[in-house]
């Protein structure tokens, strides 16, 4: 499988939690003997092993093994599957499109006929746009929910749909305003005054072009540790976080924003997917029963 996958932030962060949730680890792997699991779609242990079959419209796309998963009781089993399943459904179909179909590589964004195309399910393949402006109510359904960070970055080759993707994110938080950042700078000269805003969600769009003395203010804020009562920060670009590197971005700032940096442009491409893996990516896990 291509690097574009494995070094995804989707699968970084899968590999972070079933390390923090379970202490296990994650390998990614394109099948090749697919007589192996006949038509079988349920994990199965070899050796201490937990093997999970990756499927999608009928079609094995590879497994992700789960090394020395001997240990884990079928609850935990079972939790383990259904995270896997939820990050790499999506993002390993997408490494099959790309593959199949090189007018596909910018499925997101570009303006195609997909009447052909079909993803989990028989209904035409959306585009993320679509998926947004047409399922609001969905993505809804957890307002108040308790974030990671008060500081979270996207990266994605749409202006359009980096905003949309973070009005969604704010959506899911129950915050009481979403501003954008350039609205309201010139009333913020220090950390405190960001505190005093509330909880609302601030927007940089295009993060690249901060000067120096704001990098240092929303440096000053994600110092230190925030309530759910202080405002979120969303940040995005259009440039990647290498590309950000070489910009005239400070690099701590650049260090901050890839600790919760999330591929607009890998999101799942269903409505319930997309919410999910929001909630995976940036909500606060509820304790789980040793």
């Amino acid at each position: 499988m291509q690097n574009s996958t494995l070094d995804s932030s989707f699968v970084n962060r899968l590999k972070q939690i079933l390390a923090s949730r379970y202490g296990k680890g994650l390998q990614i792997r394109q099948l090749m003997d697919l007589a192996e699991l006949g038509t079988s779609e349920d994990p199965f242990t070899r050796g201490r092993d937990l093997h999970i079959p990756i499927r999608v419209n009928g079609s094995i796309l590879g497994t992700a093994v789960v090394p020395s998963a001997d240990d884990l009781n079928a609850e935990k089993r079972q939790g383990v599957t259904q995270l896997v399943r939820m990050v790499l459904e999506p993002a390993m179909y997408k490494w099959y499109l790309d593959q199949k179909e090189a007018n596909l590589v910018e499925l997101n964004r570009a303006q195609l006929n997909l009447d052909n195309v079909r993803l989990f399910g028989e209904d035409p393949l959306p585009s993320i746009d679509d998926i947004l402006n047409d399922n609001l109510e969905v993505l809804n359904e957890s307002p108040e929910a308790e974030l990671i960070s008060h500081l979270i970055h996207l990266e994605g080759r749409s202006e359009n749909t980096n905003k949309k993707v973070a009005l969604q994110l704010h959506e899911l938080t129950g915050r009481w305003a979403f501003v954008p950042f350039n609205d309201i700078k010139g009333q913020l000269h220090s950390a405190q005054d960001i505190a005093k805003m509330g909880a609302m969600t601030i927007f940089v769009e295009n993060v690249e072009n901060l000067n120096p003395a704001e990098q240092e203010l929303l440096m000053d804020y994600i110092a230190e540790e925030r309530s759910t009562e202080e405002p979120l920060l969303i940040t995005s670009s259009l440039k990647n976080l290498d590309e950000l590197g070489k910009s005239a971005l400070n690099s701590n700032l650049v260090d901050e924003l890839s600790v919760n940096c999330f591929e607009v442009d890998r999101a799942p491409l269903t409505t319930q997917g997309l919410k999910e893996v929001l909630e995976l990516f940036f909500m606060k896990d509820s304790p789980i029963d040793a």
